[in-house]
């Protein structure tokens, strides 16, 4: 329970001071207007793509497309394959009725109590009423 006040109270005060709320989510053109977001029963991740590089405290924009209908997706920081990971927002973000065609994006934040310095960083997008459903970025790496 600790986790998750202090996670609320970081995501909180990054909204305040980046202007934006935690959660935003958009249809968008990613800035690779080239990306195909387009799946079927499922989620797809293009980006952060393998070999990008953050730093921490870096915001990230998370790209991808589903047709999973339900209320929203978690978006989970893993180091590694293996890792189970942590929650990077305090509520459910993206679209409610994905059409299985359009890139959404999702920013996020690598701040020091959702992500850490790692070479095999994952974020991995979660729908929340079909977990099964999930995907995951390639690897990228996360710097001091």
């Amino acid at each position: 329970m600790k986790l998750f006040k202090l996670i609320t109270s970081v995501c909180a005060v990054s909204a305040a001071f980046m202007f934006a709320a935690c959660d935003d989510s958009s249809s968008a053109s990613s800035n690779d207007e080239s990306a195909d977001c387009s799946v079927e029963d499922g989620v797809k991740v293009v980006s952060p793509k393998k070999g990008d590089s953050f730093k921490m405290g870096e915001t990230i924009t998370v790209v991808y497309g589903s047709d999973v209908q339900g209320s929203g997706f978690r978006f989970v920081f893993k180091t590694s394959e293996e890792d189970a990971g942590i929650d990077m927002l305090e509520e459910s973000a993206g679209p409610e009725k994905p059409d299985g065609k359009t890139c959404y994006e999702q920013k996020v934040k690598l701040t020091e109590d959702v992500a850490e310095p790692t070479n095999t960083a994952i974020i991995r997008v979660i729908p929340y009423e079909k977990t099964a459903k999930a995907a995951n970025s390639a690897t990228f790496k996360v710097t001091e």
